[in-house]
């Protein structure tokens, strides 16, 4: 055998996964037919992350006013923001590169096809061999059946990170986190924005009072949003033209461009020989065992191929846990996922939500803390938000959820009590600085614990 393993896509799953194979001494390699980082790199985690926090500034020049700074004038340099986002890009993609050297990882770049449970052909030409592989090819953008992407005026996220040019009204389709993230870049870049969504709020799945207040905050900043909306008879030219019902209304709709931000579907055409033996589901996404093992012996898969959720940190965290089971016989640990989405505000969530609670017929107490009551919420200015925690009725935490400043920094806490089956009464004696906004979390789990202050 060439290898012990190997990874079919370098994204988080690819490269993590062979950097903690290589410390381990097993002989690893990556495919990748890009660049190494994958889709979150590349394309979308980190480079939207960049130009958000360029578009962030523009939103706080533009509030200055309410905390005694005035600000008369100021340019915004599109192609400064573009340029410090490659900059990063390319740094972290170097780090890749430079810690595959250190490990002696081996790189492969080309398109890798698996056509045996220890064999992959790389640009239908070289044939290597591994002990075990891992599919790891990640996922692309979605479309519709009457609406596909031509890159021009119907785009996909991926068309948007050269920031080419603003267009002066943007619909946005979809407000899951990427479409709400690309709303606000160039809501403050200078376009309208519009966003429609088919299901009943934004965020569809996410705990509905955190979705409604996340709404009504993107409102604020001038976003329009249209929930409950379907579009259909698309007419494409100078302009993107849509039909829009939602209820007994009707009517229709110019805009410039036209983002499909409607999920993503599973990249496993190109990396699987069609006649392997390998389980799909009903949605093109591999189909794996409790230790993420494919129906072909020795063919693990993790990330965005095997489906929902679809995250960066899931996606490496399942492939440094495949390395242990091969190496060390270690089960597939498989712990509660916290996601967030970094808009403004920010939103974080981990576990069970309220509503799923009461679908489900678990007992449950809720424990709230608007950030308008934290000290360092007012402070800083950040007053919108609301620390919303879902216990069982002896205190165990089952979920969390989190709208408003920092969200994605202040759910770790709150993931470790869920994977840990704490009690909001273990955090009682626990001490957080003040002004702090980890108070709030502090105060929500008070409030089902009985302990909490300033609520």
């Amino acid at each position: 055998m060439d290898y012990d393993l190997l990874f079919i896509g370098g994204g988080p799953a690819g490269y993590e996964g062979a950097i903690a194979a290589a410390k381990k001494g097993m002989r690893t390699a990556v495919v990748e037919m890009d660049l190494p980082g994958g889709t979150c790199l590349q394309r979308g985690c980190i480079p939207t992350k960049a130009i958000l926090h360029s578009v962030r500034a523009i939103k706080q020049i533009n509030d200055f006013a309410k905390i005694g700074v005035r600000v008369e004038k100021f340019q915004v340099a599109i192609d400064e923001i573009r340029r410090r986002k490659e900059r990063i890009v390319a740094k972290q993609t170097r780090g890749i590169e430079l810690l595959f050297k250190r490990h002696g990882v081996t790189l492969i770049k080309g398109k890798a096809l698996l056509t045996g449970h220890d064999t992959v052909l790389i640009d239908g030409q070289k044939k290597v061999s591994s002990r075990h592989v891992v599919v790891a090819s990640g996922s692309r953008p979605a479309e519709l059946p009457f609406l596909q992407r031509d890159g021009r005026r119907i785009v996909a996220s991926d068309d948007l990170l050269g920031l080419d040019d603003v267009p002066d009204t943007l619909l946005v389709i979809g407000a899951g986190a990427v479409g709400l993230e690309w709303a606000l870049i160039y809501n403050y870049l200078g376009s309208k924005v519009t966003v429609v969504e088919i299901m009943e709020t934004v965020m569809p799945g996410m705990d509905p009072e955190i979705a409604q207040i996340l709404r009504n905050e993107l409102i604020k900043q001038n976003i329009t949003i249209h929930t409950a909306t379907t579009i259909s008879e698309p007419r494409i030219d100078d302009a993107v033209s849509l039909q829009f019902r939602k209820g007994n209304q009707d009517w229709r709709q110019d805009f410039s461009k036209a983002l499909l931000a409607v999920g993503r579907v599973a990249s496993t055409a190109e990396a699987i020989a069609p006649d392997l033996p390998m389980r799909l589901d009903a949605k093109g996404f591999i189909a794996v065992s409790a230790n993420l093992e494919t129906t072909l012996p020795g063919v693990f898969a993790c990330g965005d191929v095997i489906g929902a959720p679809l995250l960066a940190h899931k996606a490496s965290h399942q492939a440094m846990a495949i390395v242990e089971l091969i190496h060390d016989n270690r089960p597939i640990p498989h712990h509660p996922l916290p996601a967030a989405v970094f808009t403004f505000p920010e939103v974080a969530t981990v576990g069970i939500s309220e509503s799923q609670a009461r679908r489900e017929g678990v007992p449950i107490k809720v424990g709230r803390f608007p950030y308008a009551a934290g000290s360092r919420a007012n402070a800083i200015d950040e007053k919108s938000g609301l620390v919303k925690v879902i216990t069982g009725v002896d205190n165990t935490v089952l979920g969390a959820h989190i709208v408003g400043a920092e969200a994605g920094e202040l759910i770790p806490l709150l993931t470790y009590a869920v994977s840990r089956r704490l009690k909001s009464d273990d955090f009682k004696d626990l001490v957080f600085i003040h002004p702090t906004l980890g108070e709030s979390v502090w105060e929500a789990l008070g409030e089902t614990g009985g302990f909490a202050i300033h609520i």
